[in-house]
């Protein structure tokens, strides 16, 4: 339940006037707010109080109660130096910040989860859900796709499960309907879009730890949410640690002979040509030691596979809605799924389509 406006400016005042935290909490807070611990309550009060709080006369003077939260106000007073009119504004931007910190905030404690899966494991499971556009889909849009990945990631003992994040988890890279190069697109809720990212990925990383010895996570970045994404992976950081954070547009990940490439593949030059090019020059050591080479691009919503001289590059599809680009691009038929690899050491062994 969200603390209103007026009980956290009444609790601040009552600690000015030299009440201590305790009575606060017992008489005021506590009675309006059930569910939050006197640790906590203290925290927040020593942050409500260092607050600059609008006066009684500005906001009278605008028709407006406590209920109202203030960014800025501009006042007009007469010859007694009375307020006698106010223009207060509120800022839809700092609201959605505070909305978006308090979500964040929410059970950061690290989570760590042993493995129960004890066989002898060979195998790695490579987990990219790219341009998932949230904000555009939600989490009860994809609860299939969540739910036959975990049946997958169930289905063995896995030596190692892959989770790329990133690739436009999210559609929006601000609150004011902006990619991350300021194009304006449609607006999204992106604090409900930051709530269902942690319910995808907290489901898929807490099972895939029970089910690998290795979990790890890497942020690739992509054109629509750059920032935002890079956010919410730092939160899955300190949450489950063994994560690559790093800004690189381009990233490989080897396992045994096998070289996965790893990039949005939203550039001028994002051919299938030029992306074997570009990885071979930048991963030499690990292209010459890989006997099966692999490219793996999102960012235009319909797969599409090209065997480069030897190099297979695929841009994956991915199972979110229909949204105003697409609909531009032309792509109403594209098949709405998400693609997942099985990797052993010497081969891709299968493709699972979820």
């Amino acid at each position: 339940m969200k603390i209103s406006y007026g009980l956290k400016r009444k609790c601040a005042e009552m600690a000015n006037s030299g009440m201590t935290y305790r009575e606060i909490y017992n008489s005021v807070f506590l009675p309006s707010h059930k569910g939050m611990s006197f640790n906590t309550f203290k925290r927040k009060l020593q942050d409500w109080r260092k607050k600059k709080w609008t006066d009684d006369k500005t906001l009278e003077a605008a028709n407006l109660d406590w209920q109202f939260t203030p960014y800025a106000a501009t006042v007009q007073v007469n010859s007694d130096g009375e307020v006698v009119q106010s223009w207060v504004k509120q800022s839809a931007g700092a609201q959605e910040f505070e909305r978006l910190i308090e979500t964040v905030k929410a059970n950061v404690e690290p989570v760590r989860i042993e493995c129960t899966r004890t066989e002898e494991a060979s195998h790695m499971l490579e987990i990219p859900l790219w341009d998932m556009h949230l904000g555009i889909a939600d989490a009860e849009w994809y609860r299939q796709t969540v739910e036959e990945t975990i049946w997958h990631i169930q289905s063995r003992h896995w030596k190692k499960i892959l989770i790329p994040i990133g690739q436009d988890l999210f559609h929006n890279d601000d609150f004011r309907g902006g990619t991350s190069s300021g194009k304006q697109i449609e607006k999204v809720d992106m604090v409900k879009a930051w709530e269902d990212a942690k319910t995808i990925f907290y489901s898929l990383i807490e099972e895939a730890q029970r089910n690998a010895d290795e979990v790890e996570i890497v942020y690739i970045r992509g054109n629509h949410d750059e920032s935002m994404t890079w956010a919410f992976t730092q939160l899955l950081k300190e949450r489950y640690g063994n994560t690559d954070d790093s800004l690189d547009y381009k990233k490989v990940r080897t396992f045994g002979r096998c070289f996965i490439g790893l990039t949005h593949g939203d550039g001028k030059k994002s051919n299938a040509r030029d992306l074997r090019g570009q990885f071979t020059v930048r991963f030499p050591v690990q292209f010459a030691s890989s006997d099966v080479r692999e490219i793996h691009a999102g960012h235009i919503h319909h797969e599409k596979e090209v065997d480069e001289y030897g190099v297979m590059v695929r841009r994956l599809c991915t199972g979110n809605k229909q949204d105003e680009w697409s609909d531009s691009e032309g792509f109403e038929g594209a098949l709405k799924r998400f693609m997942l690899f099985d990797w052993s050491e010497t081969k891709l062994s299968g493709i699972y389509y979820v």
